[in-house]
């Protein structure tokens, strides 16, 4: 066996070296959550590939790191299109990026999907008409149209007398959209780090057919892709609970919700864009999460645009999921 050479040597040490930068940049933004130690993190790990791969040439020569490098993607796909067949869904792994299903995914974990059917309960409607239009009602009485939910409007024009009115005292206001009707309440609002408590509003229940919903913990999280325009399609693939199927005729829809966000999805509208979004056709369901892999998920992150970015809501969670 060859001997490695001094250079090589200090090849190998300098390598050893980057491994350690990577261990302490990660630790260093899981602490601070600091972005430009996520993007050094991802910086090492190109660095330790790259370097791996001139190793590996200079070893045994280009043509042949080349060729184990492609065999190395060959498995890397048929191995994630076996597990997608094995688990009947186009995407087995995914990652969480956001902070939307705290306290019980964590951003950073990977998830392991499975095509089989999101267990939610199931409601039959005429048809969704109206389903991204809140009429809004204070004490039984309407007070206003707005799109999305009266939680958007007054997160973008807030100091109304009626925004005013609804931060004070949510548990009065009630949203209809088309046949569904969605009831707030004041939640408690919980910073882990610091102790701190507030309060705000957020959905309650929702009503259908006459019969309340609540949050469901028993209900299955699922990955779904949202339609193209809409507001979600902007970062992919979403994973939220699955808190009710409806079905319109012969199709089969699902409102969604992440724990962590206050109100579901199709409450969300930015005024700016002007855009909002739909419940979600089943088929555009890639499956529900099985299990989680703590941690694993953050390789997407570091090597992902944008995603090294700490979202909104990571440093708080909403007490009724203590």
């Amino acid at each position: 066996m060859k001997k490695p050479t001094v250079s090589e040597l200090g090849i190998l040490a300098n390598q050893n070296f980057v491994y350690g930068l990577i261990i302490l940049f990660f630790i260093s933004y899981l602490v601070s959550g600091l972005w430009l130690f996520g993007l050094l993190v991802g910086i090492c790990i190109l660095w330790v590939v790259a370097l791996e791969f001139w190793l590996g040439a200079k070893a045994h020569g280009w043509k042949n790191e080349l060729w184990e490098t492609g065999l190395a993607l060959l498995l890397a796909v048929v191995i994630w299109f076996g597990a997608g067949f094995v688990l009947q869904t186009p995407s087995p792994l995914n990652a969480i990026v956001s902070c939307s299903m705290l306290p019980h995914l964590q951003r950073g974990d990977m998830v392991v999907l499975s095509g089989d059917r999101l267990s939610a309960p199931l409601e039959e409607i005429k048809s969704l008409e109206g389903i991204g239009t809140a009429e809004v009602y204070e004490d039984g009485n309407r007070v206003a149209t707005v799109p999305g939910s009266i939680y958007s409007y007054c997160a973008q024009r807030q100091g109304s007398q009626m925004c005013n009115s609804f931060v004070t005292n949510p548990s009065s206001y009630t949203e209809k959209h088309g046949e569904l009707a969605i009831v707030y309440e004041k939640c408690g609002i919980i910073y882990p780090k610091t102790g701190q408590k507030q309060s705000g509003p957020c959905v309650s229940y929702l009503e259908v057919n006459g019969r309340q919903y609540q949050t469901n913990l028993a209900n299955d999280i699922g990955v779904y892709q949202p339609n193209p325009g809409e507001y979600y399609s902007r970062v992919g693939d979403i994973i939220h609970r699955a808190f009710i199927k409806l079905k319109v005729g012969s199709q089969v829809y699902f409102l969604t919700k992440g724990d962590n966000n206050p109100i579901f999805d199709i409450q969300v509208y930015d005024e700016k864009t002007g855009t909002g979004n739909r419940p979600v056709e089943i088929e555009r369901s890639k499956g529900r999460v099985l299990f989680t892999i703590p941690i694993v998920g953050y390789l997407k992150l570091f090597i992902s645009p944008g995603a090294i970015l700490t979202p909104e809501g990571c440093d708080r969670y909403y007490g009724k999921f203590q």
